[in-house]
C-alpha cells in the first residue's frame, strides 16, 4: 500500500489517495508523530516517506460486490457489452447516469466504516427498494452501490480528518473503479474533492521502481522521484449541489446501518464480515 501510495504521488503531508480494488483503501499522510486514535476507528501504517505515516480507512468488499451483482443480475449487459466489444461495467455505468443523485432512495448495507478496535459488518442488503421497475432496476442498484463505496470512504476520511485535523481538497483515485467515469464523479461529488486519476495506475509496480531507482542513485529519495514520473490523465470537480444531497443520505445511511447491526447483535441478521474475537 505504502509503495502504492508514493507510486501515485502520494508523498507530502495531507496528500491522499484511494485505492478502489476489491476492498477500498483510503489513505492519508500523516506525520509521524501523530499518534493513532484511541477508539481505534482507523489504523496507522509507517510510509515508505521517511517522517511520514499514513492513516488507514478500509471499505470491505466494494470491488467483489459490483463483481457479485454483475454476475448475478446482469447477463443482458453482459451481452451487450461483448456485441459493443466494452466493458460490461461500462454498460452498466451509462444506464446508471441516468438515475438521479441518491439513486431513488436505496440504501445498500454491505461494508460499514472502519472500526479497528472492534469491527463486523451488518448482514448484506439492500433497504429501501421499490416494486415500481421504472424506480428500482438494475441501473438504480448499480448507482446504489456506487454511491455507497464513496459515502463510506467519505466517512473514513472524516475519521481521520477528526484525529489529525488535516483539511482534505484533493483525492488520487486509482484502481479498477478509477476506470468508471461515473464512478470518480461520484466519488468528486461525495467527497466534495478535486479527484486526479494518474496515467499509470499499476501504482505499487511503479512505486517498487521509484524505489530501485533510488537504490541506484538514478533518485535521490521516493518523494523526488514520485514527483519526476507522476502525470495524470483526468480530473473531476465536485457539484456542489450533489454534495450537498450526498451529506444528508450519508446521515441516513450511517443511522440506517446502526439499526441494522442490532439486529445482527440480536442473532436475527448474520453479519457480512466479524473480526476474530469480536
Amino acid at each position: 500500500m505504502q509503495l502504492g501510495a508514493a507510486g501515485l504521488g502520494v508523498v507530502k503531508e495531507g496528500q491522499v489517495a484511494i485505492l478502489g480494488g476489491s476492498f477500498w483503501q483510503q489513505v492519508v499522510n500523516i506525520k509521524s508523530t501523530v499518534k493513532p486514535p484511541k477508539n481505534m476507528s482507523i489504523r496507522v501504517n509507517p510510509h515508505v516517506i521517511e517522517g511520514l505515516s499514513q492513516a488507514e480507512g478500509i471499505t470491505f468488499f466494494s470491488g467483489l460486490i459490483m463483481r457479485w451483482f454483475r454476475d448475478a443480475f446482469c447477463d443482458l449487459e453482459k451481452l451487450e457489452a461483448e456485441k459493443r466489444g466494452v466493458d460490461t461495467y461500462q454498460i452498466l455505468e451509462e444506464k446508471a447516469k441516468e438515475v438521479p443523485v441518491g439513486s431513488h432512495g436505496i440504501l445498500p448495507i454491505f461494508s460499514d466504516s472502519m472500526n479497528y478496535g472492534k469491527w463486523y459488518h451488518a448482514a448484506p442488503s439492500f433497504i429501501n427498494l421499490s416494486i415500481n421497475p421504472e424506480v428500482c432496476n438494475k441501473a438504480s442498484m448499480f448507482r446504489s452501490l456506487e454511491e455507497n463505496a464513496c459515502i463510506v470512504s467519505a466517512i473514513n476520511l472524516e475519521k481521520i480528518k477528526a484525529f489529525t485535523a488535516l483539511e482534505i481538497d484533493e483525492i488520487v483515485f486509482a484502481g479498477g473503479a478509477s476506470k468508471g467515469d461515473l464512478w470518480c464523479q461520484i466519488l468528486a461529488d461525495v467527497t466534495g474533492c478535486t479527484i486526479k486519476i494518474p496515467k499509470v495506475t499499476e501504482a505499487t509496480a511503479l512505486g517498487a521502481a521509484m524505489a530501485a531507482g533510488v537504490g541506484a542513485n538514478i533518485y535521490q529519495n521516493m518523494a523526488s522521484a514520485s514527483e519526476q514520473l507522476i502525470t495524470w490523465d483526468k480530473e473531476y470537480q465536485p457539484n456542489n449541489t450533489h454534495h450537498e444531497g450526498y451529506k444528508n443520505i450519508q446521515k441516513q445511511w450511517e443511522e440506517v446501518y446502526q439499526n441494522q447491526l442490532k439486529l445482527v447483535d440480536s442473532r436475527l441478521t448474520k453479519s457480512m464480515w466479524m473480526a476474530p474475537g469480536v
